[in-house]
């Protein structure tokens, strides 16, 4: 159409079709967030799950016992963050685990290891000497969406609310 207007005629007989302005805007801003699984607290996803497959373990890390999980997607659904799915393969739950087979052996998340430019922290909340829990104290950091009250573990520098 001219000017930015779309027209669709209307199939069967639809009375005058439809129409649609689309307005032109120039981007200004952008901001690249990752939304991996915020381990949060108070776990939407884990309430939910029938048969317990989606669990918090003793340290804070919300995971999925893929053996036990039937695929039924509900943590999916309730996941605020959008950081569950249901695996094209095993057709079970699957999330972001904080690399748990690596942090239990005192090692990083694989992707904070492997970022060049350190753009990921990974730390100890209960050890107060840790440096994330300091920076967490000392700066300016924001979690996504703190009005659903789920309590996330995975915090935020330079995070504008537009973003959350």
């Amino acid at each position: 159409g001219e000017g930015g207007r779309v027209e669709v005629d209307s199939p069967n007989g639809g009375l005058n079709g439809f129409s649609s302005t689309i307005v032109d805007f120039k981007v200004t801003k952008a901001f690249f967030v990752p939304k991996m699984c915020n381990h949060c607290k108070n776990t939407p996803c884990t309430q939910v799950c029938p048969v317990g497959a989606s669990y918090t373990t003793r340290d804070g890390v919300v995971l999925v016992d893929q053996k036990h999980c039937i695929g039924c997607g509900y943590c999916v659904q309730a996941c605020p963050y959008g950081s569950r799915y249901l695996h094209p393969v095993t057709h079970v739950a699957d999330k972001c685990t904080w690399c748990y087979h690596r942090i239990t052996k005192g090692l990083k998340p694989a992707c904070v290891a492997a970022c060049p430019v350190k753009a990921r922290e990974f730390g100890n909340m209960k050890n107060e000497q840790d440096p994330v829990r300091k920076a967490i104290a000392t700066e300016p950091v924001l979690v996504l969406r703190p009005e659903l009250l789920t309590r996330p573990n995975c915090y935020y520098r330079g995070l504008d609310k537009e973003v959350r």
